[in-house]
């Protein structure tokens, strides 16, 4: 029988076993950690997504109210909706944020707009910069629109105030 030339050692102590666990467990843990940043980053993403979508759609609402009134010299109130002009007198008048609130807090608080003529809250007094004509009187409206993200579950909202004359 012949003998290999390489002398193996008497008593082997296994460290590469060792060393081999404790970078596969550092290991583990970069992609638990990293697992845990992608679900973190894309729970923010989602987040982000929800709110843009709820401003957005607020937005386009107080722009097509303007558009109606720019046309039509009047607020038409969307069917369905709850949607109201307010006089500038209204004892519960529309003040954004608490306006707002009280639309998120309703139990179907989807979207909804409110109108208000602001220039008959100062008669005989002008609103409009410079000096306007004597045979026009400026109308100043306020619009305020409110919406969610989405109609039905909403996760974010959003509201929209403009002050604008036609």
């Amino acid at each position: 029988m012949k003998r290999s030339p390489y002398a193996f050692p008497a008593r082997q102590r296994g460290a590469v076993l060792y060393v081999a666990l404790i970078f596969l467990v550092l290991l583990s843990l970069l992609g638990i950690v990293g697992m845990q940043v992608a679900a973190l980053q894309e729970r923010m993403a989602s987040n982000y997504r929800a709110v843009n979508t709820a401003f957005q759609r607020a937005e386009g609402l107080a722009r097509n109210v303007e558009v109606q009134v720019n046309a039509d010299s009047r607020f038409i109130p969307r069917a369905g909706e709850r949607d109201e002009e307010r006089r500038c007198d209204d004892p519960s008048p529309v003040r954004g944020s608490a306006w707002a609130g009280f639309r998120a807090a309703d139990d179907d608080p989807d979207t909804a707009v409110v109108a208000t003529r602001l220039n008959e809250c100062t008669p005989g007094y002008s609103i409009a910069q410079g000096t306007q004509p004597v045979n026009e009187k400026p109308v100043i409206w306020q619009i305020s629109a409110f919406s969610t993200d989405v109609a039905a579950d909403p996760t974010s909202d959003s509201a929209v105030e403009t002050v604008f004359m036609p």
